[in-house]
């Protein structure tokens, strides 16, 4: 199959000034010297950080740069590079942000990471990031900001949407963090075949800033060229650059450097710096606010660095050295930050691996084995020097006979078989006496520290002994694993999540084997026996029917978009489970973006309909919708709406009306909603909600509460914000007689359960800790409940429920 030629054209506007590069876009075909499975991958990267922290160019294109050669250096399957690459950035975000809290300053980062493969290109979206792909088949935009995260740098788990196009020549691909709302119709209505100069004149009229770039695909042999367009008023034609594998030095993306080159710029990663990845967020808890101190410039070091240490480039700040400044220094008194209280942020994409329990038994036994050889060696010496001399002596003619020659197996038995022995020996003592007096040490500890968590009279410093405990716990079980230390462990975590307001429900995972790798849920509804689940890797319904025990599975349902009934159906955004009475005879409800509803049934063929719609009513883009007394209403944060048609039987023909009065809350971040009666519950994007009541008298208006005050009464939260240190990315309300709203914390795993109207925390729903957690790895990716309270979780391909919730 043959190769595309890609070609890359940024588009970077900022406070109206256009500029020809585009810090964090970055394009590399394979190195000479690359990881086994990366040999065929060309790499288009794009990088755009959020928030009110400085980063220099230099240091944005730096972390490109190392995220892609760490892509390179990867082994395994493609999206596990992707996904380690993302995950390296992640850290380095993170670290940034946490280092220095409490300054006010933060960054958020919107990854999109496209993989080429001959035609194939595998995309990965982190953070709220849009690609849109234009192709002679139609147009498809690419946004699952449910799925993708808000953003890389927020947490200690990195969420990444995966997704995959083919690729004809010609084709038009757009990667940018914040989509203008009038490319639109600039993108999602063009047709093939399109020139970048026309696209670039054409996305640039926008008046909103533009951080942005185009790819085109043409048949060709896998060269990678980036454009650098003319800065003017009249956007001229762009100028192309050489491609990327051979740039000139003033060439803003270099390519990687030929593997023949000594002492490189980037040394190879080892694997102590990738396992520290998953480790450097152990020791944090989530904050509201991610802060970064201010950043003065400074020149780069020029003491070299230490022969252990990694180097890093000018770009990455790094602690100044002790050493005082020349005098020929002239002082800079007007500077506001001269002199610095404490040294600048360390950013390293790769943070330093901690030592843990097994490595730290390692090498103890490494530094056993290595003393027992050589202890071995020299007795062996020894023995063969005592018997050369010793034994001639006791024989007959001892002054005149020949000295005492060994034998060669004799001698090499000997040469093996006591160091091996020694050394065996020695770990045998280690391991006996040293590991046992290390676990003992640990589990003692623990019990004095637990004695004081029992004692304690305040919430805070109780929660805080008892964490103690658990750490002293999770220690001690590196070196043994005991009954005493996990009856001690199941007893401290039960004490705390009674403090923490947690419980702990038995999750059953419903596949044996998960619904497959492709499959990526991102909404589910459920009935008393069937569960509904969206996949959003290739918008069709799934449907599954439970037995009493587990789901069981149904090849045979069909429900996904396309032309149904004569209706065209997009991509869907949301579903919902039908009464049993209603007009289609159906048990699932799916909405697409621009207000087209699809009815399925297992066994029947789908059915579609449009929703009548007012002459001033343009849908922006639906993002969710729900169903209540027969009512449903449709949430379009893009136009800031929520409009609501009465239904009758779950059949929806008559105009709607529009729920808000005068007073219009700024709904444009939502991204769920739920209603019970009068009362609308919206979920926000950065966790927040707002609630509306709906009046149904001309004198009184509908009033809304936006952010709507949650209440969390537990002692132990006093010196917290539990609600912001949760991910919430989906809302749910439950049936009476037990009423409540759900909040789902995606990145922690677990449900938040608050009363209706006064959203006054009752608890947290989640699963068994430690090794008796079901849960994969991975973060929630959608939540429903059933009307006979069964709680469904989706996490990757696999669907878990519990049927004891409170």
């Amino acid at each position: 199959m043959s190769a595309f030629d890609l070609t890359l054209l940024p588009l970077h506007r900022q406070n109206g000034q256009a500029y020809p590069d585009l810090p964090g876009l970055w394009a590399v075909t394979p190195p000479r010297k690359t990881a086994r499975g990366r040999e065929r991958d060309s790499l288009a990267l794009y990088l755009m950080l959020s928030g009110n922290a400085d980063f220099s160019a230099a240091e944005v294109n730096e972390l490109s740069r190392r995220a892609a050669d760490l892509f390179y250096q990867t082994h395994g399957s493609l999206t596990f590079a992707m996904r380690r690459t993302v995950e390296a950035v992640n850290a380095a975000l993170l670290e940034r942000n946490l280092s220095t809290s409490g300054r006010g300053q933060y960054a958020l980062g919107s990854l999109i990471l496209a993989a080429v493969r001959e035609n194939i290109c595998t995309l990965s979206l982190s953070g709220p990031v849009h690609v849109v792909w234009v192709s002679e088949g139609g147009q498809r935009h690419i946004h699952e900001p449910a799925l993708s995260g808000r953003g890389l740098g927020s947490s200690q788990s990195a969420q990444t949407y995966f997704s995959q196009i083919e690729f004809k020549s010609g084709d038009l691909i757009a990667l940018c963090g914040k989509f203008p709302k009038d490319w639109e119709a600039d993108l999602l209505y063009a047709r093939p075949p399109i020139s970048l100069e026309a696209s670039y004149r054409k996305l640039m009229l926008t008046k909103s800033d533009v951080h942005a770039a185009l790819i085109q695909t043409q048949i060709g042999h896998g060269v990678i060229t980036i454009l650098r367009p003319e800065v003017s008023a009249s956007h001229s034609q762009p100028e192309p650059a050489p491609a990327i594998q051979e740039p000139p030095p003033s060439e803003t993306l270099p390519a990687p450097p030929p593997a023949a080159e000594t002492a490189p710029s980037n040394p190879a990663i080892t694997e102590e710096e990738l396992d520290a990845l998953a480790e450097m967020g152990a020791h944090f808890v989530q904050p509201s606010a991610y802060a970064i101190p201010p950043r003065t410039e400074e020149p780069p070091l020029s003491a070299p660095a230490p022969a252990a240490g990694r180097e890093f480039p000018p770009s990455i700040p790094r602690i100044k050295p002790s050493a005082p400044k020349p005098q020929t220094e002239p002082a800079q008194a007007e500077e506001p930050f001269e002199p610095q209280a404490s040294p600048p942020t360390r950013f390293r994409l790769f943070p330093p691996a901690k030592p843990d329990a097994h490595a730290e038994a390692a090498r103890q036994m490494a530094k056993a084995v290595v003393g027992g050889i050589r202890t071995g060696r020299r007795l062996n010496e020894r023995i063969g020097d005592f018997l050369r001399n010793f034994i001639p002596k006791l024989l007959p003619g001892a002054d005149s006979a020949q000295p005492l020659v060994i034998p060669n197996y004799l001698m090499v038995f000997i040469a093996v078989f006591i160091p091996l022995a020694v050394s065996v020996v020695a770990w045998l003592v280690y391991s006996n006496y040293g590991l046992n007096e290390t676990y003992n040490e640990l589990y003692q500890r623990a019990l004095v520290e637990n004695a004081q968590a029992s004692s304690e009279t305040d919430p805070v410093r109780q929660r805080d002994a008892y964490l103690r405990v658990l750490e002293r716990a999770a220690q001690a079980e590196q070196y043994r694993e005991t009954d005493e230390i996990r009856i001690l462990r199941s007893d401290t975590q039960a004490k705390l999540d009674a403090l923490m307001g947690v419980v702990r429900l038995e999750f059953i995972p419903a596949f044996t084997n998960g619904l497959g790798g492709a499959v990526q849920i991102s909404r589910m509804a459920a009935s008393e026996s069937d569960l509904y689940m969206l996949n959003a890797e290739s918008g069709a319904i799934l449907h599954a029917a439970f037995n009493g025990r587990s789901l069981e599975y149904d090849a045979a349902f069909t429900c996904q978009p396309g032309t149904h009934s004569g209706v065209q159906v997009g991509t869907l955004v949301d579903i919902l489970a039908l009464p049993k009475v209603n007009v289609f005879g159906a048990s699932v409800l799916g909405i697409d973006a621009n207000g087209t509803l699809l009815y399925c049934t297992p066994g029947q063929v789908p059915r579609a309909s449009k929703l009548p719609a007012l002459p001033n009513l343009n849908w922006g883009r639906i993002t969710a919708f729900a169903l209540d007394n027969d009512n449903l209403y449709i949430l379009d944060s893009e136009t800031r709406s929520v409009w609501v048609y009465r239904g009758k039987n779950s059949s929806f023909t008559e105009p709607p009306y529009f729920f808000f009065g005068s007073q219009i809350p700024d709904i444009s971040t939502a991204i769920d909603l739920a209603v019970s009666g009068d009362d609308l519950y919206l979920l926000h994007a950065d966790g927040h909600l707002s609630t509306c009541a709906y009046s149904r008298l001309n004198e009184v208006p509908t009033r809304c509460i936006d952010p709507a005050p949650r209440i969390d009464n537990f002692p132990a939260h006093r010196d917290m914000d539990i609600f912001a240190q949760a991910h919430f990315t989906q809302m749910a309300l439950t049936n009476p007689p037990n009423p409540v709203v759900l909040l789902l914390d995606a990145e922690n795993r677990s449900v938040f359960r608050l009363t209706p109207r006064s959203l006054e925390l009752q608890n947290q729903v989640t699963g068994y800790a430690g090794s008796a957690s079901p849960f994969q790895a991975g973060p929630v990716s959608a939540m429903t409940i059933s009307p006979n309270y069964v709680l469904y979780l989706a996490i990757g391909n696999q669907v878990y429920f519990a049927v004891n919730l409170p």
